[in-house]
C-alpha cells in the first residue's frame, strides 16, 4: 500500500480554522499537478481518439483523510468535460473543464471552472476561452475581467496535464506548457526522471516519474504514472519544508476496462 495506516492512538485534531487550511491546500495542490490519462496513440502525428475513464484516489495530508473521483467524459461529439470532486468531512472541491479536439488533434478549452466550499466559505472561480476575440474572461466570485490576451496553443490547468499524457506516449521527457490560472499566464515545466515498477493498491503497476521543475529550491513535486495504463497518475507526492501530502490511486477503469496490476512481478524489482 501507497498510504500508511492510521494509528489507533489519541492525538490532538487540528482545529477548524487549522484543518479549513489543511484541505484547502492538499486538494489544491492535487487539482494544480498532474492527474488523467488521455490519449493512446504510436505517432506524435497521429492521436488516436480520447479514451474515457474515471479513478478513485485517497490521499492524505497532516493526518487528515481526503477522497477524490476523477474522469473525462464525452458530453457531445468532439466536446469533452474532464473533473475532479474531493473532500472529506469538512470541505469540498469540484474543478472541471470543458474542451474540443481540433480535425489535427489539437486541445482547445471552452470553460475551466473551480468551485470551494469549505466550512461554509464559498469560492467559484470561471475562466471563459472567447477565441473568435482572443480574450479570455475571468471570473472570481461574480467578478469579470477579460485583460488577459488569448493566443494559439493557451491551455488551462486540465488540458496541459492531457498534453502531458500525449507527449509522454510520444516519448517526449522535458516538457513546457503556457497556462491560464486563475485569470494569469504561467509556465509549467516538467521533465522525466525515472522509470520503475511501483506498489500501489491495485497491484504492481510499470511507472514513469515525472517531477515539476519550479524555481522554489524547497518544494518538490513528484508524480508517477501508469505506462501500461495511458500515464493514469498511480502516485503523487509534494513536499515544502516539513510538510508533506501523498495521493494515491485506489481503482480505476478506462474505457470500462478494470486497471489491472502486472501479472507476474520479481520482488527485487519493487
Amino acid at each position: 500500500m501507497i498510504l500508511s495506516s492510521t494509528r489507533a492512538t489519541t492525538r490532538t485534531l487540528p482545529t477548524l480554522s487549522t484543518s479549513s487550511t489543511y484541505l484547502i491546500k492538499l486538494l489544491s495542490m492535487m487539482l494544480l499537478t498532474i492527474a488523467s490519462p488521455a490519449f493512446s496513440h504510436t505517432d506524435s502525428q497521429t492521436q488516436s481518439p480520447i479514451n474515457l475513464y474515471q479513478a478513485n484516489y485517497a490521499a492524505t495530508f497532516s493526518g487528515l483523510n481526503i477522497n477524490a473521483v476523477q474522469k473525462l467524459e464525452e458530453i457531445e461529439p468532439g466536446i469533452y468535460r474532464e473533473s475532479l470532486v474531493a473532500k472529506n468531512f469538512i470541505g469540498k472541491i469540484h474543478e472541471q473543464s470543458t474542451f474540443r479536439v481540433t480535425p489535427d488533434q489539437q486541445l482547445v478549452p471552452i470553460e475551466y471552472n473551480y468551485k470551494r466550499s469549505v466550512l461554509g466559505r464559498d469560492r467559484t472561480e470561471i475562466q471563459s476561452f472567447d477565441w473568435q476575440n482572443s480574450k479570455v474572461q475571468y471570473t472570481k466570485n461574480g467578478k469579470s475581467n477579460d485583460k488577459l490576451e488569448l493566443k494559439t496553443g493557451y491551455l488551462d490547468m486540465i488540458t496541459h496535464r492531457l498534453q502531458l499524457r500525449r507527449d509522454l506516449s510520444a516519448g517526449k521527457e522535458v516538457f513546457s506548457y503556457p497556462v491560464i490560472s486563475r485569470g494569469k499566464l504561467k509556465q509549467y515545466e516538467y521533465k522525466v526522471v525515472s522509470k520503475q515498477i511501483l506498489d500501489t493498491a491495485i497491484g504492481p503497476l510499470n511507472t514513469v516519474k515525472v517531477v515539476r521543475v519550479t524555481d522554489e529550491d524547497n518544494k518538490k513535486i513528484s508524480v508517477w504514472l501508469a505506462c501500461d495504463w495511458e500515464y493514469l497518475i498511480v502516485r503523487l507526492e509534494q513536499s515544502k519544508g516539513k510538510d508533506g501530502h501523498h495521493l494515491a490511486l485506489r481503482d480505476g477503469a478506462i474505457n470500462n476496462k478494470k486497471i489491472t496490476p502486472l501479472e507476474k512481478i520479481d520482488e527485487k524489482q519493487l
